[in-house]
């Protein structure tokens, strides 16, 4: 069989895999959810490769602990962060979870505040300039 010459002709998709493929299934049910008064939830499925079955069960599904528990997190990394006025980045706050008792890891603080989008703000070194007359 020939091959067709690159950009001429779509390659075609296996059965069982979808454009979407790599893409989480969390941000498709989460699409779907947001355009459900658009569009039935049967077409959306199946037009982005997912299960409508795995839909529902997305939506009715109680979060994970782990989840509940970096919400919980979350609250507290924001009140950490504001009563230090911004200052304090994620070995500080982590810090400051741990003598509150949290057990908690460093990367974990790092990536809520990522998620919440805030940050401590950079020490900057004083640089102090000197002029001809006070070096000679």
């Amino acid at each position: 069989m020939k091959r067709a010459a690159p950009g001429s002709e779509p390659t075609p998709i296996r059965s069982g895999e979808s454009p979407l493929s790599a893409v989480n299934h969390e941000v498709i049910y989460r699409f779907m959810d947001l355009h459900r008064e658009e569009h039935r939830i049967a077409t959306m499925a199946r037009v982005l490769g997912v299960s409508r079955s795995g839909y529902y069960a997305w939506k009715t599904r109680p979060l994970s602990s782990r989840a509940q528990t970096d919400e919980l997190l979350k609250k507290e990394i924001s009140s950490v962060h504001a009563y230090h006025h911004g200052a304090y980045g994620a070995p500080r706050i982590h810090g400051e979870l741990q003598r509150q008792g949290w057990r908690v890891s460093r990367k974990r603080v790092a990536r809520l505040m990522r998620e919440l989008g805030i940050h401590g703000l950079a020490h900057r070194s004083r640089r102090t300039r000197r002029t001809l007359a006070q070096t000679g």
